[in-house]
């Protein structure tokens, strides 16, 4: 028995000094995992200073900036929000301060509001009023249905048909990065609900109950959206359970107020089928605290008057782009596969035909209604462009005409007719001649004013100024440049593109050519426009004024059209020119890498214009490894160069908020969040630029607080079609009103030290494989009337610094890589100095060196971001070796540094 307690002892002594020599491995392991772990939390990303930043509490600056841009929010929906039907002066509901108002909210929309959309605008929306509180609340001064409340409650929350008292659910609605399809809806409580008898002890049903409870009902409905989807056309129609729900509450009620929760325009023809839905009000996505401002209006403490930024029609189908934008199962989804070249890899190689040219939205409805006879409009068209009403009243006139100095003023007089005070907006049109020589639409949005408040009875005086070049049409066929024809323009104002009001006539005697060989450039180009976009046509020219119902416009493409041709395929592998091709020699290289007597510090160099000769010396002292840096490492911010005081720039996304996500809060090593503003299609429809430019400025605001001092946004694609998931983040189907807005928004954020990144440039109105090789092809006309116009004016009129390019091709080349769109019409024609991203730089078609080639300067390289190696930087030093290449890449280098620079320089001049 000793023997054998005297081996065991062995044994375990022998084991326990095995053990002792293992731990200093075990401890060398830990400690290797663990700098690992700090290395990639604070040197490879920022995630560990991210991780830290959640856990400090808001500062002073931080707290003003959210309360003041949540006051934001609030005034841009009271102007944003739109009543599109008024039947019997149902609103405002009569209320009074002695007693609040019972009413009755159906709809699980009403619970769960879509406050904003997924995708890179995503927000946590868990803190946004919600719409029963608002109601309920010194907004409202209404008591809501509880009943109706639980019901919904429990029904979303655990799927039970059940009025006993539950807690409410959380907003959810854009919490996430991508928004899922399956949010894009949410299931209503089936109509059995409505009917049972079992609900109460009294054997009453809840329609029963609401009823007793209030003659007047809420009916909300809503979509979501997001990124990499498009609605089908059932989307944006009442879906089955909704339709049930609809049917049992407007029979069962006399006096109904429809609510409109969607950014896209939806098809609300059903509503002629019940009489009792007096009222609609369109409230897009709210944002924060927007939803007061629907509690004000049904009160009548709000007096509406916002205006439609698009067309809404009774048949999205009728939407002359449906046949040019996804093909349609029978089923009713769209084909994942539409429009691929059959000759082209498996999941790349799409297209697009913007086969309608300039006839756009309402450019299309009133054009057709003003030309063809056996056009039925009011068939066609729900609500139009421009709509919206009161509960005032306002008569409008021309008073006077003039024209000097190139410019006309309308000079107009708007009276309140009405009984309360509130806003009307002057809406100037324009009907060209027209010769047959060059399309154009007999109804064109040319400028617009949003009035004062105007007391019941009074009148008020506005002039409206507009250069007579504005009307210009571009002749890409015969003179490739914008021309005015001869002839009589009318001048209109008008209530909504349909409405006509009051008209006269300007009377131009000579046409006028805008190019160099006739009567020289419009007078905000730095050089004549000319045709650069011919590769872009890429079909055959089809639209006539006739409107042949044969027309492609309507029938979709041809059966050639799926059939790459051996330029497209070529277009779809990107090999770099050579230095020898471009005719670039030795000497064309910039000095880099230079030591100075006197080292420039980046302090200096704030305040200087782009041409100062200051800036060459400055990014002369760049080595190649820190341009390289600069220009191929993007994501959410732009690199600083400590030893020459150049901060490093952080550059958030946006759209509808500026703040870090889960995604670039580990890349900047912040967690900041703003508030989350009403989407662009609400701050559109205000019709406001002094309401724009407010938004801009609490961006700002928020940003200076936050530590910010770029914006991934705004956007501003065109509202083609009504399908566009991502139709939440742009402003309008009409590009003078998306770029007067974008302008004033641009402007506010910048003047408090903010480089706004434009996006999406350009022609990116579809999400569908946009990202797998998708070929935009349109003619020049459209292009630039249409597509381009709010990016010229945010550039002209805002004076933005950034730009983001777009994942799609236009003509033979990625927009990101297209030299024509970012040198040739961004820069040379409009004067832009700033930088441009790429947008998420993880696609293979997206080649940094062909980004610096045409004129980007930045790539947004996630993947490089995260990984901290094989990044784009690393990819653009190398090619400053390549002997073929390195002269273009380091030139290009270099220029890329200085348009970065420059901004970056400009975000301290407006905070230092």
């Amino acid at each position: 028995m000793r023997k054998s307690y005297e081996e065991e002892g062995k044994r375990s002594m022998a084991e326990t000094a095995k053990k002792r020599k293992k731990l200093p491995v075990v401890i060398g392991v830990t400690a290797v995992i663990l700098a690992a772990i700090l290395v990639y939390g604070f040197v490879i990303t920022k995630s560990g200073y991210w991780l830290i930043a959640k856990f400090k509490p808001d500062t002073v600056e931080q707290k003003a900036s959210f309360t003041s841009a949540a006051d934001t929010t609030r005034a841009i929906s009271d102007e944003g929000f739109v009543l599109m039907q008024n039947n019997d002066n149902l609103l405002p509901l009569k209320t009074s301060a002695d007693s609040k108002m019972n009413i009755n909210v159906f709809g699980m929309r009403g619970v769960q509001l879509v406050y904003n959309a997924g995708g890179s605008s995503a927000s946590n929306v868990e803190s946004a009023t919600k719409l029963e509180d608002s109601l309920a609340g010194p907004k409202g001064n209404f008591n809501v249905n509880e009943d109706l409340l639980y019901l919904y409650y429990n029904y979303y929350k655990n799927g039970k048909i059940s009025i006993e008292e539950t807690v409410a659910p959380v907003n959810s609605s854009a919490s996430e990065f991508i928004e899922k399809p399956s949010n894009i809806t949410v299931p209503e409580v089936p109509v059995s609900a409505y009917t049972d008898t079992t609900l109460y002890s009294d054997g009453k049903t809840i329609l029963d109950k609401a009823k007793e409870f209030s003659d007047t009902a809420v009916i909300v409905i809503g979509r979501g959206g997001g990124e990499v989807f498009d609605f089908t056309v059932e989307q944006l129609q009442l879906l089955p359970d909704e339709e049930a729900m609809v049917d049992a509450v407007a029979k069962k009620f006399d006096k109904v107020i429809l609510v409109v929760n969607s950014a896209n325009a939806m098809e609300l023809d059903f509503v002629k089928d019940y009489p009792s839905i007096k009222s609609i009000v369109w409230i897009g996505y709210p944002g924060q605290s927007g939803i007061d401002s629907l509690s004000g209006i049904l009160n009548g403490t709000v007096n509406p008057s916002g205006r439609l930024a698009d067309t809404w029609l009774k048949d999205n189908l009728a939407n002359p782009t449906s046949n040019n934008y996804l093909e349609r199962e029978a089923d009713g989804t769209w084909n994942k596969n539409s429009y691929h070249y059959t000759n082209a890899p498996e999941n790349n190689g799409f297209f697009t035909n913007y086969s309608e040219g300039i006839y756009v939205g309402y450019k299309y409805f009133e054009t057709r209604a003003m030309t063809d006879s056996a056009f039925k409009y009011d068939d066609a068209v729900m609500f139009p462009f421009g709509h919206g009403l009161s509960f005032s009243k306002f008569e409008k006139e021309i008073m006077a005409i003039n024209e000097e100095d190139g410019k006309l003023t309308v000079r107009v007089s708007v009276k309140n007719t009405g009984t309360v005070a509130g806003k009307d907006v002057v809406q100037i049109y324009y009907n060209p001649p027209y010769t047959g020589a060059i399309e154009k639409a007999t109804v064109n949005l040319v400028d617009f004013k949003k009035t004062n408040v105007i007391a019941p009875g009074a009148t008020e005086y506005y002039s409206i100024t507009f250069p007579i070049e504005d009307m210009a049409s571009y002749d890409y066929k015969v003179n490739k440049s914008y021309m005015l024809e001869k002839g009589d323009y009318s001048i209109m104002l008008r209530e909504n593109a349909h409405v006509e009001l009051d008209s006269e006539i300007f009377t131009l005697n000579d046409e006028i050519i805008y190019n160099e060989a006739n009567d020289g450039k419009r007078s905000t180009d730095l050089v004549a426009a000319t045709n650069l976009f011919d590769d872009a046509i890429g079909i055959d020219d089809y639209l006539t004024r006739a409107w042949d119902p044969a027309s492609r416009a309507f029938t979709g493409p041809k059966a050639a059209d799926y059939t790459a041709t051996d330029k497209i395929l070529a277009a779809m592998k990107y090999t770099a020119p050579t230095d020898a091709e471009l005719g670039l020699k030795a000497s064309d290289i910039p000095e880099y890498g230079k030591t100075l007597a006197k080292q420039i510090d980046f302090s200096e160099m704030v305040g200087l214009e782009y041409d100062d000769p200051k800036w060459d010396e400055f990014v002369s002292q760049l080595t190649l490894k820190e341009m390289s840096v600069l220009a191929g490492t993007g994501t959410w911010q732009i690199a600083g160069i400590d030893r020459l005081g150049v901060p490093r720039t952080l550059t958030p996304d946006g759209t509808t908020t500026i703040g870090a996500s889960i995604y670039s809060g580990a890349i900047m090593g912040a967690d900041g969040k703003g508030v989350t503003y009403p989407t662009p299609v609400v701050i559109a429809s205000t019709w406001n630029v002094d309401i724009a430019n407010l938004m801009g400025t609490s961006v700002g605001n928020e940003g200076k607080a936050n530590g910010y001092s770029g914006w991934y946004a705004p956007a501003m694609n065109t509202h083609r079609s009504p399908f566009n998931g991502r139709n939440f983040e742009y402003y309008s189907e009409d590009g003078l009103l998306a770029g007067k807005i974008a302008a004033n928004v641009v402007k506010g954020a910048k003047d408090q030290g903010m480089i706004t990144f434009m996006k999406h440039f350009a022609l990116n109105e579809r999400e569908s494989n946009v990202r797998n090789f998708m070929f935009s092809w349109s003619n020049e006309q459209a292009i630039r009337e249409i597509y381009l116009k709010p990016f010229e004016m945010a550039v002209k009129e805002g004076g933005t610094l950034g730009a983001m390019s777009s994942f799609n091709f236009i003509g033979y080349s990625w927009a990101g890589g297209n030299s024509n769109l970012l040198t040739g019409v961004l820069r040379n024609e409009w004067g832009f100095k700033g930088l441009v991203i790429t947008d998420a730089n993880i696609y293979p078609h997206m080649n940094p060196i062909a980004m610096l080639n045409a004129g980007g300067n930045l790539s947004l390289d996630v993947m490089g971001a995260w990984t901290g190696k094989n990044g784009h930087n690393e990819v653009m030093l190398k090619a400053t070796e390549d002997p073929a290449i390195k002269i273009s890449v380091i030139k290009n280098l270099y220029e890329s540094s200085k348009h970065m620079l420059y901004a970056v320089s400009n975000t301290w001049k407006a905070q230092k």
